[in-house]
């Protein structure tokens, strides 16, 4: 279980693109995690930061995960007191900025994961930009919502 944790805070703490700003966008990525899904769903959500370190305007235009069989950028919404999320566009982070993914905000929806995933389990995701890079994050399946 050490040896986990350990795994699990080397990778959150060190995602950072392998590319020179050159290759591609300066983005870092952190507070990455999975929301343990209920038993008998096939939907989890996905929350994390995206911190862009650039000088100019970046979009998030797709996520991917070999875990799932599609993943979507979803805004979160209440519509007469029943909670609806709503498909987002692609997501424009501007130069030196941040963009938050939260429960009550914007999240990562993945649909029919390969295999059942628990509290604990890394998932792979790769983000593609509008500069046609991509940065590869590790994810882990939590039950609850990490404290910073």
């Amino acid at each position: 279980m050490l040896r986990k944790l350990f795994i699990l805070l080397t990778m959150t703490f060190t995602v950072l693109p392998f590319a020179s700003q050159a290759d591609g966008p300066a983005v870092v990525a952190t507070h990455i995690w999975i929301r343990e899904a209920p038993q008998g769903e096939s939907v989890m959500a996905g929350y994390l930061t995206l911190e862009n370190l650039s000088s100019q305007m970046l979009t998030l235009v797709s996520v991917v995960s070999p875990d799932f069989d599609s993943v979507v950028i979803q805004r979160s919404a209440t519509a007469e007191d029943v909670d609806k999320g709503q498909p987002a566009a692609n997501l424009t982070i501007p130069a030196h900025k941040n963009f938050v993914f939260t429960p009550a905000g914007y999240q990562l929806l993945f649909t029919k994961p390969l295999k059942r995933l628990f509290d604990g389990d890394l998932v792979t995701l790769t983000l593609t930009f509008s500069d046609h890079s991509s940065l590869t994050v590790i994810a882990p399946v939590r039950y609850d919502q990490p404290r910073n």
